[in-house]
């Protein structure tokens, strides 16, 4: 072999390998197992149903952090011993009542406040996941145009998260 090429090779291969033993020396960030949201955005627009309606939506989105890497539900995981729901998502609805925001009662609620984050299997030896969310409410005859919500997610150790709120929304219904 070309000595000039070896000598040459001495300043690539040295730096390469130095960057190879930081990058696998690298200490991976521990969060908690209890997930971590945080609220981020929640908009309203004007859309069209499946039907061809028009619907206003609301669409939220919240930032989450899970340490373990268990935040999502397979097809028949539920979320605790005896817990037939399947959800992982949970949201409380309130809206304006005489100059206070009060919980709606479910039967005021004519679609689901529920929901289920899919599950996501994550590779490697760091499990922790961070990412973002984005769920949609749509707006059907909706008797109230100020409403917020608080939220909450749960793993499949059955560890909650802390609650999250919107602030208050005005949503602008005819």
């Amino acid at each position: 072999m070309n000595n000039s090429f070896m000598k040459k090779s001495k300043y690539i291969l040295g730096p390469l390998l130095l960057l190879t033993m930081f990058w696998a020396c690298r200490k991976t960030i521990s969060y908690p197992p209890e997930p971590q949201i945080a609220f981020r955005d929640f908009s309203v627009f004007d859309s069209v149903g499946p039907l061809g309606n028009q619907v206003l939506v609301g669409a939220l989105v919240f930032s989450f952090i899970d340490g373990d890497g268990d935040l999502g539900l397979q097809e028949l995981d539920s979320v605790s011993p005896g817990d037939t729901s399947n959800s992982n998502l949970f949201f409380t609805l309130y809206h304006m009542k005489e100059g206070t925001m009060v919980e709606a009662d479910e039967d005021e609620i004519k679609t689901p406040l529920n929901y289920r984050i899919p599950y996501i299997h994550m590779r490697g030896k760091d499990k922790a996941m961070k990412g973002e969310i984005q769920v949609l409410f749509f707006y059907w005859d909706f008797p109230w145009d100020t409403i917020q919500y608080s939220f909450y997610v749960v793993d499949r150790a059955g560890n909650r998260s802390n609650t999250e709120k919107t602030p208050v929304l005005i949503l602008p219904l005819e």
